[in-house]
């Protein structure tokens, strides 16, 4: 537990808080200096006597817990691990009560109740989803969750070796259960004795002539229960209990029950049960455990949907992320994030069932001269499956200054720890020990936000515009064509009609820029220009954008032709902003005085020429540097587009 990296910064928070608030709690103090005598190394060394930790716990609960310390029989490393994680529960819950009573109006803080909570929860504390499903007649309970500190896990038997990740497939596949009582089956047959029953009355008191009030009131109450009954069922209200209704139990022939992680713990303990049982006779399995050092929990969670199928899992498997290169993943890939754990420290049971020894191997602690990085959670730099220099040399999990201390073929970086003896080894030593494998400790990988898998594909949520401005087109953009489409018989159609062109090629401009994707917006706005301001309105945007400044020293341009008006007055008339007066400069060159298009937004045609049917327009004064910073959304409102979905501009976020 020393070489956890959440438990530390844990036990020394809920220390600080215990001293400030004066609540007891030996167990986490003394656990504390044993975990900071283990981490630190000393310049006299000897070996480590736990006193301290051993009465701590076995004055903690001596009704409960004094027999596993008076005697002197060997004790199993699990059942020690369960006595440290419910004293930390336990002691953590009274600092977490402590905080939570009320002091006052002038100490009754949102802070306070978020920190009670955060000291309520362990390390190792999770929550496992439990469904249980008829397969006769299709009901599903409740799903039910459980809290857990660590999974105790099968060793399958009368086999050599299996992998870790077959055990716990078999912990959280559907198990076929033929002994339990459907809810919905018991009440379909409370209801068909409800209906007997109603049918049997009714008759009795028809065939009488004259029959009494009793026989009246009883076939009365009978239609009563069995209305109650059939709207519960109609309804859906399976588990509600009915007044006065005595309920059938009906043992359902089929049944599925699952369980599988729905909150995934910041330290896994996993206990890999060896006993098996012969009767009155007990011993040790040693079938060899294949476990990997990044574990991989994504198939063994629940994801944010849940199926209420009964011969379907709680939930579905996202698809595994593809380690070669030649693999194309695909959307799904991605769909659910990874939940990712690296192996931490393993404890080893060597013997027989009824004695042996346990030895430990952990990671290598830090040295103090890391300062506050020596207790940092294992991080992921890069995505899985990254074939760069660091990755391949380093892995994807590594320090921040780009080191792995433990990386294969090093033989360094882990510890191999029996009693006083300590020795250095590497991760393939650790990875060696199958048989002898009892208790396995990972912690979850953190993932930060940057960190995007492989051809992974963009998140909405991570979407931003980021608008682009430039001084000096390129010869290729300067030999581009205009491609403006005006419609001078209406001008409002006219404007739906470029809102409709700007949103259609915006799929093509995203482009993926490491952590975000970002949506290329042309700083060229397209900026309308009224031909009769007396007949055509404004729109308020519009009536407040100032004017375009003239450059100083105006480029040469032809003239240009007539334009065609509506009968009604009024026309819709599209002016394209160039980027610099350079720009402006090569367009003299274009025929008709065409200005050409910036970006490949403005382009409707497969050769970037425009509409034979527009009327030709001559280009407008470049606008300030200020006017072209703009959103999606300020374009838009600047065209008046009433069509165009309004966008904003999101801030990165880091």
């Amino acid at each position: 537990m020393a070489s956890l990296s959440y438990l530390q910064p844990q036990l020394e928070k809920i220390h600080a808080r215990a001293e400030a608030l004066d609540v007891p709690t030996p167990v986490i103090d003394t656990l504390r200096d044993l975990v900071y005598a283990l981490n630190n190394p000393s310049s006299h060394p000897r070996a480590i006597r736990p006193f301290d930790i051993i009465n701590a716990l076995s004055h903690h609960n001596s009704g409960k817990h004094n027999s596993l310390f008076s005697s002197r029989e060997h004790q199993d490393a699990q059942e020690l691990f369960q006595l440290l994680s419910e004293c930390i529960k336990s002691e953590a819950t009274a600092v977490a009560k402590e905080i939570r009573r009320d002091r006052g109006l002038g100490e009754l803080t949102q802070k306070d109740d978020r920190a009670s909570r955060d000291l309520s929860q362990t390390v190792f504390d999770g929550l496992t989803a439990n469904r249980r499903s008829c397969v006769e007649c299709g009901y599903t309970e409740a799903v039910m969750h459980f809290p857990f500190d660590n999974w105790q896990l099968a060793v399958p038997r009368l086999v050599a070796a299996c992998r870790l990740e077959d055990c716990l497939d078999d912990y959280t596949r559907l198990e076929l259960l033929d002994d339990c009582i459907c809810r919905k089956c018991s009440m379909l047959a409370t209801y068909k004795r409800l209906e007997e029953e109603a049918n049997r009355t009714t008759e009795a008191a028809a065939a009488i002539n004259d029959p009494t009030s009793s026989k009246k009131k009883r076939a009365r109450d009978s239609r009563k229960l069995l209305a109650r009954v059939k709207a519960a069922l109609d309804e859906g209200r399976i588990e509600e209990d009915i007044k006065g209704v005595k309920m059938e139990k009906v043992c359902s022939r089929a049944s599925t029950k699952q369980s599988m992680i729905a909150r995934p713990p910041p330290v896994l303990a996993l206990h890999l049960n060896r006993s098996m049982h012969y009767g009155g006779y007990a011993a040790k399995n040693n079938c060899r455990v294949v476990f990997p050092e990044i574990l991989d929990l994504t198939p063994y969670t629940t994801s944010g949907q849940l199926s209420t199928q009964p011969s379907a899992p709680i939930s579905s498997p996202p698809p595994p992320i593809p380690i070669q290169r030649s693999v194309t993943p695909t959307p799904s890939t991605y769909a659910v994030p990874r939940t990712l754990y690296r192996l931490s420290a393993v404890v080893c049971h060597y013997g027989q069932h009824s004695f042996g020894h346990y030895v430990c191997f952990r990671r290598k602690p830090r040295p103090p001269a890391a300062g506050d990085r020596r207790y940092t959670p294992p991080r992921l730099q890069c995505a899985i499956g990254c074939d760069c220099n660091l990755c391949v040399q380093q892995g994807p999990i590594r320090e921040e200054d780009g080191q792995n201390p433990s990386r294969p073929g090093t033989g360094r970086g882990w510890l191999r720890i029996s009693d006083d003896t300590v020795q250095e080894c590497g991760i393939e030593r650790v990875l060696q020990e199958g048989v002898g494998a009892f208790m396995l400790y990972y912690e979850r990988v953190q993932q930060p936000r940057s960190v995007v898998y492989n051809n992974a594909p963009p998140r909405a949520s991570e979407e931003t515009i980021r608008p682009e401005e430039s001084h000096a087109p390129t010869p290729e953009v300067a030999s581009e064509k205009p491609a403006e489409k005006e419609h001078a018989l209406n001008g409002e159609a006219a404007r739906k009609h470029e809102g409709r062109d700007r949103e259609r090629p915006e799929e093509r401009e995203r482009s993926v820029v490491d952590p975000r994707v970002v949506r290329r917006v042309s700083a060229s706005a397209h900026l309308k220009a009224s031909a009769s301001p007396s007949t055509q309105p404004q729109s308020p945007s519009q009536a407040q954008a100032p004017p375009p400044k003239p450059p100083s020293k105006p480029a040469a341009v032809a003239p240009p032709p007539p334009i065609s008006r509506s009968t009604s007055g009024s026309s819709a008339v599209t002016a394209v902003s160039t980027f610099s007066t350079k720009t402006l400069a090569s367009d003299a060159s274009a025929p008709n005085g065409h200005a050409h298009s910036s970006h490949p937004r403005d382009k409707h045609g497969s050769n970037g020429s425009a509409d034979p049917s527009s009327p030709q327009r001559p280009s407008m004064p470049p606008s300030s540097p200020s006017k072209l910073r703009k959103s999606r959304r300020s374009v838009s409102q600047a065209d008046g587009n009433p069509t165009s979905s309004p966008t904003t501009s999101t801030p990165l976020r880091t």
